[in-house]
């Protein structure tokens, strides 16, 4: 018999055909490893945690914490830009190239983390204390959350460099080490909690802070020892820093507008329903990270590949390499999400035991948009790899800047939280218009090519096999057994869906000889 995970790896039969290729379906592996196996320790976190600390306190983290990765939408900028550098002027320039990118990038990387330690300390604690909707009780408690977070941010932002060589090196078993021992002392931290005798939402905003501690000492012992061979000096490169400004100047503007879609929407929640609203799409986003990070992470072994095609000047490999990641992101992301669907309640009534009031609704709708928002992500690669960022970052960012607006009229004249998330899913199909649209303006795809192969393909399988699947989920009773027989459900019917409607004829080719292999060897 076939595995789910034979199937899956069929889907990377047809990148074989180079040692590149290869090593993006090999690094797929590594990184699905990974998020298989953080993936279940994460539900076991959340449940503990959730049930620790409360329902309240855990709304006060997921928003004071919330706050602070706002404010480090510089971080999310730069580690995209300093990758994209690494990997083009290390083609250009090999170990010299790797080199100014990192002098250059870990001296603005302190220069940033300075300025934004000012901004928090100052504007963002005056926000914490006198702004946010917090328990007067647990206004203590938040403030110390709200300085581990800060710390914690700081060291994400100074690792960036050295995660940036390794993922554009792409040794993706290192980081995938990483990330598993990452989630293990999480985990290990979490079963102690309960039974030490301090705050533990206290306590819990420690730990985190001193696993990010361990973090970063993990990446910059690797990368000085393995990839980053030369002796730092404070030399900057003009041309590099500028170009690299510039680059992170656009990539800005874009970054800080989706995280206002993102926390800038927590924070207009917290204002109009306090922190048990929090609690609930936290928990919400938390499910959404998980399905999300197995889409993430075939896009994390693509994008060295684009930005290395693009610098060598093929363009065909990049808008191959853009199709083929969008319809695999696409379908793995509803093949995914649409069991969770069906069964949400029993779901979280498995997983958390005390369910906060509409996390339900919030995580369908949270998951409907992720879904919308796969598609963006090849794009968005494709663009960063040309270096033309600007009218790409201009007119996504309008977008995504006008729905914190209309969220907050919406909920001034009445409308309920759900409204949010719906308006959220409008404007996320409204910015994957307009990013196509500036995307071909930089890098000259066929856009008729990518309505034919991609979006109506892609339309087809999301309403049909939901359509399928949904007279088997509703004749079922809730129970682990139901689920299981609705996921093998989900997967046998959109694989073949997939096979018929998302593949084209040479792909269809490969993946049955693939499969053919498997049912020799079995």
């Amino acid at each position: 018999t076939l595995s789910f995970n034979s199937i899956a790896n069929a889907f990377f039969f047809f990148f074989y055909n180079s040692a590149n290729n290869r090593r993006i379906a090999k690094n797929t592996i590594f990184l699905y490893f990974r998020m298989i196996f953080v993936l279940f320790v994460s539900l076991y976190t959340s449940r503990v945690v959730l049930n620790t600390l409360g329902v309240e306190d855990f709304g006060v983290y997921n928003v004071v914490a919330g706050f602070v990765s706002m404010f480090s939408f510089l971080n999310a900028t730069l580690s995209s830009s300093m990758q994209r550098f690494y990997n083009f002027e290390g083609t250009n320039d090999a170990e010299n190239g790797c080199h100014r990118v990192y002098c250059t990038g870990l001296i603005l990387h302190f220069i940033l983390a300075v300025i934004l330690l000012l901004l928090l300390e100052t504007v963002g604690l005056w926000y914490v204390n006198t702004v946010m909707v917090v328990p007067e009780d647990r206004l203590f408690a938040a403030n110390i959350v709200y300085q581990t977070a800060i710390i914690s941010m700081l060291l994400v932002i100074l690792q960036i460099p050295y995660l940036g060589i390794i993922m554009a090196a792409e040794k993706m078993d290192y980081y995938a080490v990483i990330s598993i021992a990452d989630v293990v002392l999480k985990l290990l931290a979490i079963i102690a909690l309960p039974y030490l005798p301090f705050d533990k939402l206290i306590l819990y905003s420690i730990v985190i802070c001193l696993i990010s501690l361990i973090d970063f000492s993990c990446y910059f012992a690797y990368a000085k020892k393995r990839l980053l061979t030369k002796r730092f000096d404070w030399k900057i490169d003009t041309g590099l820093f500028r170009s690299l400004m510039s680059f992170s100047g656009w990539n800005l503007l874009g970054t800080f507008a989706f995280l206002l879609k993102g926390q800038g929407l927590n924070l207009l929640l917290n204002a109009f329903f306090g922190p048990v609203v929090n609690a609930a799409r936290g928990i919400a986003y938390q499910i959404n990270g998980a399905v999300s990070g197995f889409s993430g992470n075939i896009s994390v072994s693509f994008r060295p590949q684009i930005v290395n095609s693009y610098a060598k000047v093929n363009h065909s490999r990049v808008q191959s390499l853009m199709f083929s990641e969008s319809k695999i992101c696409f379908v793995l992301v509803l093949l995914l999400m649409c069991p969770i669907i069906f069964k949400i309640d029993y779901i979280l009534d498995l997983w958390l035991g005390v369910v906060p009031p509409q996390t339900n609704i919030f995580a369908i709708l949270v998951l409907t948009d992720a879904l919308i928002c796969t598609l963006n992500t090849p794009c968005s690669q494709v663009v960063f790899a040309t270096g033309n960022l600007k009218y790409y970052q201009i007119a996504s960012s309008a977008i995504n800047l006008c729905l914190l607006p209309v969220c907050f009229v919406m909920l001034l004249s009445g409308f309920n939280a759900a409204s949010v998330f719906i308006t959220t899913i409008v404007f996320s199909i409204l910015n994957q218009t307009v990013c196509v649209r500036q995307a071909h303006r930089v890098f000259a795809f066929s856009v008729v090519d990518y309505i034919k192969k991609i979006i109506l393909p892609c339309s087809l399988i999301m309403v049909l096999l939901p359509s399928i699947l949904f007279p088997i989920a509703h004749t079922l009773p809730d129970s682990f057994v139901s689920l299981l027989i609705i996921i093998f459900a989900d997967v046998i019917i959109g694989m073949v869906v997939a096979y018929f409607l998302v593949f084209e004829r040479n792909e269809k080719a490969l993946v049955c000889q693939l499969v053919s292999k498997i049912i020799k060897r079995h």
